[in-house]
């Protein structure tokens, strides 16, 4: 019960702390925007005074013929800066939150007025224009809590005792040194083949970066258990003959 309430606390303070650092990331590209703005505003005064040398017909002309061009230039600029404006009042995401977007996994670096930048795993950058995130199916993984059930696939031999398997299984994601034990992992059969049994294992983790930890802590060291106790993955056929190739006969190994 203590470890339930802590991590209620840790979460609820994380929260507290991603809300404050969020309020300036927020209003960001509303602010560039009115910069913009208020310089358009002063260029149109500073011209004003010289408007009057012009005759309404030339005038005209040009102003038509520059808002058409204007508007077609200004077009993607426009659609962008808008969307951007709709995804910081939507709060689909903001700076920090960890993302997967097209495969991409990453954190959202920076909401800028036209793009959103995400650091991918691998320190790349991943450059989007806000109109597509706004198109895009994607998955936050921050958006209440930052907590995650890291999920880890294998495939075990019907040879295998199964008990042995799940106790295995449970006992290395215990023992996980990224796991929050607030919450005790799962091991779950999801399927049966005609040659393998397909498993999950699942462990509560505080953060994503922690869940990507876990997985790669618990697939090299359940592997190396697996090794130790010759737990076979799967079956392992030899033909004997070229001419049962076709026909698939072979020796069970």
């Amino acid at each position: 019960m203590r470890n339930g309430s802590t991590v209620f606390k840790k979460t609820l303070k994380r929260s507290k702390e991603k809300a404050l650092k969020n309020i300036g990331a927020r209003f960001t590209i509303i602010r560039r925007s009115l910069f913009i703005l208020w310089l358009l505003i002063m260029l149109f005064l500073i011209l004003y005074p010289f408007m009057g040398n012009f005759s309404k017909g030339v005038f005209s002309v040009f102003a038509s013929t520059g808002t058409i061009f204007l508007g077609f230039a200004a077009k993607p600029f426009i659609e962008n800066i808008i969307a951007g404006m709709v995804i910081t009042l939507s709060k689909q995401f903001n700076v920090g939150d960890t993302i997967v977007i097209k495969d991409y996994y990453g954190v959202v670096e920076d909401i800028n007025m036209t793009h959103t930048i995400v650091k991918l795993w691998d320190w790349q950058r991943f450059v989007i224009p806000n109109v597509n995130m706004l198109k895009e199916n994607f998955i936050n993984y921050t958006l209440v809590d930052e907590s995650q059930w890291a999920k880890v696939e294998f495939w075990i031999s019907y040879e295998s005792d199964m008990e042995i398997v799940k106790e295995l299984a449970i006992k290395v994601a215990r023992e996980n040194s990224y796991v929050n034990l607030s919450n005790e992992p799962h091991f779950w059969v999801m399927d049966m083949t005609s040659e393998n049994i397909k498993c999950w294992v699942a462990g509560l983790t505080d953060s994503p970066a922690n869940g990507w930890s876990f997985k790669n802590e618990f697939r090299f060291k359940f592997y190396t258990e697996l090794k130790k106790r010759n737990i076979k993955p799967h079956f392992k056929y030899v033909v004997l003959n070229e001419e049962f190739e076709k026909e698939g006969i072979g020796k069970r190994i």
